[in-house]
């Protein structure tokens, strides 16, 4: 029933031949004039988040020369079965200022359970997997709002990519007394603001953003957050990032990507678990660095993760009426972190997470359905959502 949920959704989502029928966040069927407005129901599933549910929805304004819209305006509302939500409003204007793209939106996220097992790449070593226990969990609030310019300074068709950006976000902490977080008291504990500026640049040579086969992405961001961003803490943080894609045959992909991410300063807590850059990603551990692991699992000041996927196109097919590219994957994903003043371990001990998964795919629109495992502790999880991991 979910599967089906998520696969009528995402053709629902998929563009169409006709301009009126866009997906919320892809880019509609050019046209000059005029406006389209969709929205739609959304379900997904992950082991750590439980089922989420809720509704997604855009509006799309078009004028002559605005490719491919004039105004861009996407929004959310989801709510998971484990006390999660998540919200937002995002604006998009692709050629708002000249050729600068400018990104904007306002959040809101909420955990009831959020983890917390300490800090570096052996905490917590007595977590026997259970997620309710509120030894590894506390509450958090956050709201936020962000804004970034976007451009190519040598043309819409040079790989560079530039960008400058502000973020803020305030967070609330609540932790029962015997959770660990209250028990080490980390720098954090109380919560509030975080500005950052954001700072950054891409090398693009991807044959299509969404779903690439061949080429490639770099990038090298920079955030910085004082009491000048009007930020409670202060920090540095740089990101490095490669993602590379080798087309072996006509249906065989290899794509690979490489992150580190280091932080520098007073950093909370609550940060020590996020990525910079464009694409966000959050871990050690989760679907979006190393899956088969617990979410933020390992989380430090310094974090690598590589993920490795060999990705396969087998068949196209009509699903609903709609011609789909039906896809498999193997996949491979490894991460560690680095904190000051705790035991880390060797250089080589890394967590590794393996598995296997489906994809979907209908245009710009991708279901992505991985099963993974923990090699170190044989636990399992399972992940549906949209789009690629990378």
């Amino acid at each position: 029933m979910l599967i089906s949920a998520v696969l009528l959704a995402t053709l629902a989502a998929a563009p169409v031949q006709t301009p009126s029928r866009p997906a919320p966040g892809l880019p509609p069927a050019k046209t000059d004039s005029g406006s389209d407005i969709i929205a739609l129901p959304m379900m997904t599933f992950s082991s750590d988040s439980g089922i989420s549910y809720g509704a997604v929805g855009g509006i799309y304004l078009y004028g002559p020369g605005k490719t491919p819209y004039a105004h861009g305006i996407g929004a959310q509302v989801l709510f998971s079965s484990r006390g999660v939500q998540s919200h937002y409003l995002r604006y998009d204007g692709p050629r708002l200022i000249g050729p600068l793209r400018l990104e904007a939106g306002l959040e809101y996220r909420r955990e009831l359970r959020s983890p917390f097992f300490g800090a570096g790449n052996l905490s917590a070593p007595d977590f026997n997997g259970d997620l309710d226990n509120e030894r590894y969990t506390f509450d958090k609030g956050s709201p936020g709002a962000w804004v970034r310019l976007r451009g190519r300074p040598f043309g819409p068709t040079h790989p560079l990519q530039s960008y400058v950006g502000y973020a803020w976000r305030n967070t609330s902490v609540s932790a029962e007394d015997q959770s660990m977080l209250t028990q080490q008291q980390p720098i954090g504990i109380e919560g509030g603001s975080t500005g950052q500026l954001l700072v950054g640049a891409l090398w693009d040579t991807r044959d299509d953003e969404t779903d690439p086969l061949e080429g490639g992405v770099e990038e090298l961001a920079l955030r910085v957050s004082g009491q000048a961003t009007g930020s409670r803490y202060q920090y540095v943080g740089i990101t490095l990032s490669e993602r590379r894609y080798l087309r072996l045959s006509s249906r065989l992909t290899l794509a690979q990507r490489l992150t580190l991410d280091m932080l520098f300063g007073d950093v909370p807590f609550f940060e020590w678990s996020n990525t910079g850059g464009v694409n966000v990603s959050e871990g050690i551990g989760g679907m979006s660095s190393v899956r088969g692991i617990e979410r933020n699992r390992f989380s430090g000041n310094i974090k690598a993760f590589s993920n490795t996927e060999l990705r396969f196109q087998a068949a196209q097919m009509q699903v609903f009426g709609k011609n789909m590219k039906v896809g498999a994957v193997m996949f491979l994903d490894l991460g560690r972190v680095w904190h000051p003043g705790v035991t880390d371990g060797k250089w080589h001990e890394w967590h590794p997470g393996i598995g296997g998964g489906l994809r979907l795919t209908r245009r710009a629109a991708v279901v992505r359905m991985d099963y993974a495992r923990s090699t170190e502790t044989g636990r399992q999880r399972i992940y549906i959502t949209f789009g690629h991991m990378f």
